[in-house]
This record gives structure tokens, sequence and C-alpha cells, in this order.
């Protein structure tokens, strides 16, 4: 056979496979039309299962998302271990962190989650597809599978994300993995639906804070909001402290009439504290941050300064206050080691 044939024969061959792989649509093509799908999007509700591993022990979340064009969100977040849920609602008030069991409430101005947008969110998913250059796709069991950089400020230590979607560009699964290409988070999608119709108040806080929108365990058993504890606490020590850096001394003291524990940390690389509390107020408002996931609770991350930080969240009734100059990563790793630590 001349050379001229044997090269065409290997260009129709290969002609044929690609056809195997997407049809008659080339990956340029089938990223075009993912992006066709999100700009033409008026909405989504899904239904997920989070896992992250991280620690010993996974943490597992049952995850609600509902989206409304142009900025509604309403996220909820079931821990399958501790059967509480909190949610992150985006309305026309501003963006807010509720635990309706508690009937408390974080409230603050935030670009979330333009800023900071989660695995679990559609338009994370479509972003890191579309904006990944050198993005991998084929086709496993009819699902497009693509393979694209990492890119979440708070752990720089995730690199690589693999995602699955249909035909029709609706989620399946997605992983992020790290340098090692370990599985560090995964999601797994059982519903998708594009293009829903919400209630009028489906994004209202009020509405939410009663736990009357999806079958989520909100409230205590007699329909009535949970109170958080009250009265001393144990002093929580988290477990994980930056390479150089100490426990120099802790102190109590008063604020607004509420009796406030400080841990002060020093160190050649860091100095931060962390203040512990259990404050009476239902709603506290900031004027600007980002919901953290800290893989047992939703965090409040708002920096200060250039290099300072600030960290609220909430656990069992106790309010944590981490400040400091951390980096954002750092600060979710000494937030996340107070979880199931005792008090002394």
């Amino acid at each position: 056979m001349k050379r001229g044939a044997i090269w065409l024969v290997l260009l129709l061959l290969l002609s044929v496979l690609t056809t195997g792989c997407f049809g008659k649509k080339s990956p340029e093509d089938v990223v075009g039309d993912l992006s066709n799908t999100m700009e033409k999007l008026t909405g989504y509700k899904t239904d997920a299962v989070l896992t992250l591993q991280t620690g010993s022990t996974p943490q597992k979340y049952d995850v609600q998302v509902w989206y409304s064009k142009p900025s509604n969100y309403r996220v909820a977040l079931t821990s399958k271990q501790r059967n509480i849920t909190q949610i992150i609602l985006r309305n026309d008030e501003g963006v807010f962190v509720l635990t309706p069991h508690l009937n408390k409430s974080f409230r603050f101005q935030s670009g979330w989650p333009e800023n900071n947008g989660p695995l679990y969110l559609y338009e994370t998913l479509v972003s890191s597809i579309v904006d990944d250059p050198e993005r991998q796709l084929k086709m496993e069991s009819n699902q497009y599978v693509f393979e694209v950089k990492a890119n979440y400020s708070g752990n720089r230590s995730l690199t690589k994300q693999k995602i699955w979607m249909s035909e029709d560009f609706k989620p399946a699964k997605a992983e992020i993995m790290d340098s090692n290409m370990n599985t560090v988070v995964e999601i797994t999608f059982s519903n998708f639906t594009f293009n829903p119709t919400f209630e009028k108040d489906a994004f209202d806080k009020d509405r939410n804070m009663t736990g009357a929108l999806g079958s989520i365990p909100a409230l205590s058993q007699n329909g009535m909001a949970g109170k958080a504890p009250s009265g001393p606490f144990g002093v929580i020590v988290p477990e994980y402290v930056p390479d150089g850096v100490k426990l120099i001394g802790t102190e109590s003291l008063t604020q607004n009439g509420e009796p406030v524990v400080v841990l002060h940390y020093q160190g050649d690389s860091s100095n931060y504290k962390l203040m512990e509390s259990r404050p009476n107020a239902a709603t506290v408002s900031y004027e600007q941050g980002l919901p953290v996931d800290l893989g047992f609770t939703i965090g409040v991350l708002t920096s200060t300064s250039e290099q300072r930080r600030l960290l609220t969240w909430e656990l069992d009734g106790v309010e944590y206050t981490l400040t400091g100059d951390l980096s954002e990563e750092e600060m979710v790793r000494v937030a996340s080691s107070t979880y199931g630590v005792s008090g002394k």
C-alpha cells in the first residue's frame, strides 16, 4: 500500500474513533453546548450526597440546592453524623447562614457564591470545565467525563477534579483530588432538575428558619426552635497547631455581659487568638464575609486586612471566633480540629 493511502486509512480510522466518542461533536462543540446550557438556565433544584475525606472519619452531608436566576440561592446541608441542618441563603436582603434548630443566624454582605463557589453548585462545575483550556474529555457509559484543574482558595492542596455529566449536561458525580490523586471530596447527585418552578417565599429567611421548606430536621420534636445550651462550658483546645506556633496563654474575660475565654497563640510563622463564648443574640450581622465549609458546620470568613482574617463558627451552642494572620487554609484546619474535642 502506498504511503499516501496508509495516511488516508489512519485519518479515516481516527475520524471513526472520534465519532464513536462524541458523536458528530468535537470536544470543543461539547464545551460550547455546556456553556449554552448554562446561559439559558433560569434555575435548578438538586439533591446530592457530599463526602469529605478529612480527618480519621469521613464527613457526609445530604445536600439540597435551589437556585433561581439571577441571584437567589438556598443550600441546605444536613450532617448525617449529627442530624443537624444548616442553610446558606441568598436573597435580596443579603447572604445568611441559618441554624434553624437553634433559631440562630449570621447575616453578612457578600459576593458569595461568585467569589468562592463550592463544588455542589452547578455553576461552579460548569465554570471549572469551561475555564480550563487544558481540560480532558472522554465518554464512559453514555456520560461525559471531564478532568480539569481544581481551583479552591481555601485548600491549595486540591489540584485536580473529575466531573461526570449526562449527555444533556446534568451532573452525576464529581471528585476533587489532591496532588497524590487521592480523592478528598466527592459528591454524588441523585436528582437534578433544570428550570423548576419555586414557591413565592422559597428564599424567604423567616420561612426557612421555621423548617417549613423540605423534609429537613430543622426543628426540635415539639415543632419549636430549640435553645442553645447555656451556662459554663469547658475550654476547647484545637488539636491542630501550625508548625512553629505554641499556645502561650488562656484568659477569661467578659464581653457584652457574657463570659468569654481567649486562647492566645504565638510563633515565628503566625500569631492568632481563638475566642469561645455562648452569646445570647439570635442574629449576628457582618458587613462582609464568605460562608466556609468546615466539614462539620458552616463558618463565616472575613478579611479584616490583607494579612488578617476572622473566622466565626458555632458548634453545640459555643461560638468560636478565630482571628490573626493565618492563611485561609490554615484557619480552616485550626477550626476543623475543634470538632469532637472535649472541653477542659
